[in-house]
């Protein structure tokens, strides 16, 4: 089974279309078409750094020891991109506007996909979501007398009997 991050566009249509799913792991199209699969995903930051990284190692190494060498760094470059693939697309999806909101699994992406819609509990409209960058916790103190009770006491702030 393999597992994806679920990731967010804030504002999209609540009908899941702004919804897009990142597997965990190695991404064997990273490895095998470096810099197609980084325009495929528009990781153009991304492209831009590997182009840098490909040309400028590939150039020192071949002038200082030859093809093979160069051609040994180009293998493990694109094998760290291999690794790393994911967790790029990641980073330029947080870029983007994304927010990771959490993580499914399946055996394929669309059992992934039905597993995270059928414990998809969001609300029906944008009205009833805390604003993006809410803070969660410490909540404000209820004013005393509002009739907000905690345990056995019949006015927050009182203790009574004992």
């Amino acid at each position: 089974m393999r597992i994806y991050t679920v990731h967010e566009l804030p504002g999209a249509p609540l009908d899941g279309a702004g919804l897009k799913l990142v597997k965990e792991g190695f991404s064997f199209p990273a490895f095998a078409f470096s810099w197609a699969w980084l325009v495929w995903h528009r990781a153009w930051v991304a492209l831009g750094l590997w182009i840098g990284l490909t040309v400028v190692v590939s150039f020192l190494l071949q002038a200082a020891f030859g093809a093979p060498a160069a051609a040994i760094a180009s293998f493990l470059l694109n094998f760290l991109l291999g690794a790393e693939g994911n967790d790029i697309r990641r980073w330029t999806l947080e870029r983007q506007g994304y927010r990771e909101i959490g993580l499914t699994g399946g055996t394929t992406l669309e059992e992934a996909e039905r597993n995270f819609f059928a414990k998809w509990d969001r609300p029906l409209t944008d009205d009833l979501l805390p604003p993006v960058n809410a803070p969660i916790w410490p909540r404000k103190p209820a004013p005393r007398g509002t009739g907000e009770v905690m345990g056995l006491f019949p006015d927050p702030g009182t203790r009574t009997g004992l």
